[in-house]
């Protein structure tokens, strides 16, 4: 099972730029120059020791925020509305031609100020505390609030609804898979099928997609889009990606990314991934009763896993992506659970952090494959 979602934030924020998406909204850089993402990336380093209107154009009521925080504050505020980068801007990023545009500067100062004179500067009042991911607030409730009420004796708390134990949970998931024995015998695995990625933006994007795994954790990704391949791959210490712009060495920050993203028994061997585990409750995921697991992973993220109630198997991962304004949901959905070799694994995965998206469909999944360890190497081919 691959859960990709870090090494494909990277893909997401190059297809951004180039489809017109958030990361480049409110904000035109300093002396740009052309050439893309490379210019980015290449910046990145320098960026996150400047602030945001030392890097980048027009930036009025965000001074002084780190400007390696500035995507993130945009993310969080396209999830908070339920909107993309042109919901306030033009293909002229730091224009003032919307009005959209205007009004933000004006809640954000609102907000800052509730917060600075209320909460001790603690952000409780957000952009999603009145917009509840819709681009107007709703100021007045319901005229027919009365009488949607339900009578007081319906409103009395359910019965807690009976939980299963963390060790009960995990062990019904590891024989829903197959067991211990058959994940112990796998070595390496090859994924092919599609990718579609979308931004609120612009019309999805799908291209095809293959993937390569070893058990010794090394990765390589090919993605084939009209205008060329890209690559991204990672020999076990070193990270790299390769595409229309060149080669590149991933940076610290990607780097993390894409090693969580090539641990080949990150959910087979859960217990070894997750040292510490709890359970929080039952919850609805699409129409399925699913176990709540609290899990605090080697690497110290905290994250929520869902357990089908009734098959065992895993169905979706959430963690928190934090930003300056405040913590968004990323979110990884299994499904369509398939026997490869004795071992079920999903043929579906599906990724979301607002604005971005990502659905993964694979026609292919094969293990055990001889795989050429130059592969994983920068410059392969």
């Amino acid at each position: 099972m691959i859960d990709g979602h870090r090494t494909r934030l990277v893909k997401l924020a190059l297809l951004a730029a180039a489809f017109c998406a958030l990361t480049m909204s409110s904000r035109a850089k300093v002396g740009a120059v052309p050439g893309g993402g490379a210019i980015l990336f290449a910046q990145a380093s320098a960026a996150e020791q400047k602030t945001a209107e030392q890097v980048y154009k027009n930036i009025q009521v965000l001074n002084g925020l780190p400007a390696s925080e500035l995507d993130g504050v945009m993310y969080f505020m396209s999830a908070s509305l339920g909107v993309a980068c042109n919901h306030c801007h033009t293909n002229q990023w730091d224009s003032d031609a919307k009005s959209a545009k205007l009004g933000t500067r004006r809640m954000i100062l609102m907000t800052r100020n509730l917060n600075k004179e209320n909460f001790s500067g603690n952000p409780a009042v957000t952009c999603y505390t009145c917009h509840r991911g819709q681009p107007h607030s709703v100021p007045l409730p319901p005229a027919d609030l009365a009488t949607s009420q339900p009578p007081e004796a319906e409103v009395s708390s359910p019965k807690p609804p009976t939980l299963l134990s963390s060790d009960e949970i995990i062990a019904r998931y590891i024989r829903a898979i197959g067991g211990d024995a058959v994940i112990e015998k796998m070595k390496t695995r090859f994924l092919r099928g599609t990718e579609t990625i979308t931004d609120r933006t612009t019309a999805p994007v799908t291209m095809p997609i293959e993937i390569y795994q070893t058990s010794e954790n090394k990765l390589l990704i090919i993605r084939s889009a009209s205008v060329g391949s890209s690559l991204e791959g990672f020999n076990g210490g070193r990270g790299w990606t390769r595409d229309l712009r060149g080669l590149r060495e991933m940076e610290a920050k990607e780097l993390a990314g894409v090693r969580r993203s090539a641990d080949f028994f990150r959910y087979l061997k859960i217990r070894e991934t997750y040292p510490q585990m709890r359970v929080l409750g039952k919850e609805k995921v699409g129409g399925r009763e699913a176990y709540v697991v609290g899990a605090t992973s080697r690497d110290d993220s905290r994250e929520k896993l869902y357990f089908d109630a009734n098959t065992g198997l895993l169905i979706r991962k959430q963690v928190t992506f934090k930003t300056a304004f405040g913590g968004i949901p990323e979110v990884t959905g299994f499904d369509d659970y398939r026997d490869v070799g004795g071992v079920k694994l999903p043929f579906t995965i599906t990724w979301s952090r607002a604005p971005f998206g990502s659905i993964q469909k694979f026609t292919e999944i094969r293990l055990n494959v001889i795989v050429d360890d130059a592969r994983f190497e920068p410059g392969a081919r």
